[in-house]
């Protein structure tokens, strides 16, 4: 078996924050040598259904995510980026249109508080925190199926913007909460 084939079927990166591009943006993606460095090339967006572009993080700073990775999937196996993911490792690209969704890793069984006051856990859904640690105070909570942009990184953790019942959160995820399949539910890291 050659390792070309290996590196194009492995399409979960749980050791980095993943995200993929919005199907909504219209915009290129610019992908420059460091924050605020020189544009190196453009991604155009992609408009083959059932296509998108999916990057591994493995670090942010002001505004900008550092590129381990990068997959076109799922129905663009051939794309000319998955001859080689890791083209545009240690790149840099801006925090616009990345998206993670949340609620696609299945049911959850995770406690919410139903407000900051209470100590008891009543609904079910997902904590976001004020840090990169569940030992920082949860700052919402939320239930079911939501999407949310990708704003920063802190080892596998996600900061993410989420407008939710008409208004912003801006919170941090754990990993293993994080999708970046639109086109599937996610696993739940443990």
């Amino acid at each position: 078996m050659n390792t070309f084939a290996q590196k194009r079927t492995k399409i979960f990166f749980e050791d980095f924050v993943e995200c993929f591009y919005s199907e909504k943006a219209t915009e290129s993606i610019s992908i420059h040598n460091s924050p605020n460095g020189n544009k190196i090339t453009e991604l155009s967006p992609l408009t083959e259904r059932h296509c998108w572009y999916k990057f591994a993080i493995s670090e942010s700073k002001d505004g900008w995510l550092k590129i381990e990775n990068i997959i076109v999937l799922p129905a663009c196996e051939e794309n000319e980026l998955n001859k080689d993911i890791g083209k545009y490792k240690d790149k840099w690209i801006k925090t616009n249109n990345l998206i993670i969704d949340i609620g696609h890793s299945g049911e959850t069984k995770i406690d919410c508080l139903i407000d900051k006051t209470d100590k008891g856990f009543a609904e079910i859904g997902y904590r976001f925190y004020s840090e990169p640690t569940k030992n920082s105070d949860i700052e919402f909570c939320v239930k079911g199926y939501v999407e949310s942009e990708l704003i920063a990184t802190s080892g596998t953790w996600a900061k993410l913007k989420i407008n939710y019942n008409d208004k912003e959160y801006i919170g941090w995820l754990e990993r293993k909460y994080q999708c970046a399949y639109p086109w599937t539910t996610c696993p739940v890291y443990d």
